[in-house]
């Protein structure tokens, strides 16, 4: 009756300590000195499992050098905070050297506790998210079972608090990355183009869907001046922020470099990778891209680096081969080679990125390229624009209500009678 009313004063103690601290450093600091109170202990320790280096860190500690807090690194299974993290059981040892474990010269003490800090079993499984220890204990005794079930009553408030910090800290990062996804959406649709150039020869028509994700779509149909007409499909890879910033570069490169004014395709190629190649490597990016120049009415050339080759239709058969050159950032002085195709009319274009024919449905099947050619014929008699729309739809259609975890890009060429 005595240590249950010890125990309840105890987690009294504790929650008005929680209540009164806003950060995790300092709610873990009033509650170390609890238990540096309560146990009558020089040394304790609050350590927490961190998910991405697979190991445990120190947190919280009293009485412990600064070195040690910053360096500490405990696998699970290692030593006695890995042993009881694993285990998720406490331990109480009267005298260290009677047991398996190595004993520290900077332990003044033989005796210490260590008691997992476990969440609660119907939340999340009862799984142990960390351990807190304490040793060096005042005067010569050693620990005792009340004290290690004292020890465990902190412990699982810790818990509690902790689980809670892990959650503030989720949808801390939900709400970062909703904003780090506006502001993508935002670079990317600003890049995009607001109009499409108008052509006597050709009917033209382009979109992005932007997925959730936000990936790294980008495409422009380029024209004016002594520059043919050109189309550009390319896809970075990543998602959000990073693969959006390195669109507006590609963009920038683009437009700036001289790449979209008199250079054929593979040269344009070229320059674009020599020019944007360091950046990618330093970002562990690459890019795939479509370069596709409309000579005259009646010749296109095309490159493609590591990109779906264009689909392009005439009567009920489909041509259109890769280049088979690498990804822009792979290699810095790659080479890039470029295919012609004598348009004849009536011809038609597609120009697309992966997540089109990848687009999955909730059974895990994709669009796929078969669908897409099916949809390019049955909708051949409708304008650039009604197509696009039409495939996009359909796209839309077979993903049903699962959301498209990659952007949709389509871009399509119609050549005038």
């Amino acid at each position: 009756m005595k240590d249950e009313k010890k125990h309840l004063s105890v987690l009294y103690d504790l929650s008005a300590a929680i209540v009164s601290a806003s950060r995790m450093e300092d709610v873990c600091k009033k509650i170390l000195d609890k238990v540096a109170l309560l146990l009558n202990v020089n040394k304790a320790s609050i350590m927490k499992f961190d998910k991405g280096e697979r190991v445990l860190k120190i947190i919280a500690a009293k009485g412990l050098p600064k070195d040690v807090i910053s360096e500490a690194r405990v696998k699970a299974g290692q030593g006695i905070s890995g042993h009881v993290f694993k285990s998720k059981k406490p331990v109480l040892i009267k005298d260290i050297r009677s047991t398996k474990f190595k004993s520290r010269t900077s332990y003044t003490t033989r005796s210490l506790m260590s008691a997992p800090v476990r969440s609660f079993p119907m939340k999340v499984q009862g799984k142990a998210i960390g351990v807190i220890n304490v040793t060096d204990r005042k005067g010569k005794g050693s620990f005792t079972k009340s004290d290690m079930n004292l020890l465990t009553t902190i412990a699982n408030q810790t818990a509690a608090y902790l689980h809670l910090c892990d959650l503030h800290e989720e949808a801390s990062r939900v709400e970062h990355l909703k904003r780090e996804l506006e502001i993508a959406r935002g670079i990317q649709q600003s890049l995009l183009p607001r109009h499409i150039p108008k052509s006597h020869y050709f009917d033209i028509y382009g979109t992005c869907i932007m997925a959730e994700r936000v990936g790294g779509d980008y495409f422009d149909i380029l024209s004016g001046g002594a520059r043919p007409l050109s189309i550009v499909v390319a896809d970075v890879a990543g998602h959000s922020i990073s693969a959006a910033m390195m669109m507006s570069a590609f963009r920038s490169a683009l437009k700036a470099g001289g790449s979209a004014a008199i250079f054929s395709p593979a040269i344009a190629a070229e320059r674009l990778n020599a020019i944007l190649y360091d950046d990618l490597v330093a970002a562990e990016q690459f890019i795939s891209m479509v370069y596709m120049q409309f000579v005259s009415d009646k010749i296109v050339k095309y490159t493609t680096a590591g990109h779906h080759p264009p689909m392009i239709l005439r009567g009920d058969s489909f041509t259109g081969n890769s280049t088979e050159d690498i990804l822009l950032g792979v290699q810095k002085f790659a080479e890039y080679h470029e295919r012609r195709i004598d348009l004849q009319k009536k011809d038609l274009i597609a120009v697309f990125t992966d997540g089109l024919v990848s687009a999955p449905n909730a059974s895990g099947r994709r669009f796929g390229s078969e669908r897409l050619k099916e949809s390019l014929k049955r909708h051949r008699h409708l304008t650039s624009h009604e197509m696009v729309n039409a495939i996009c739809n359909e796209v839309k259609a077979f993903a049903g209500k699962k959301a498209l975890d990659d952007d949709v890009t389509l871009v399509i060429v119609k050549v005038l009678e």
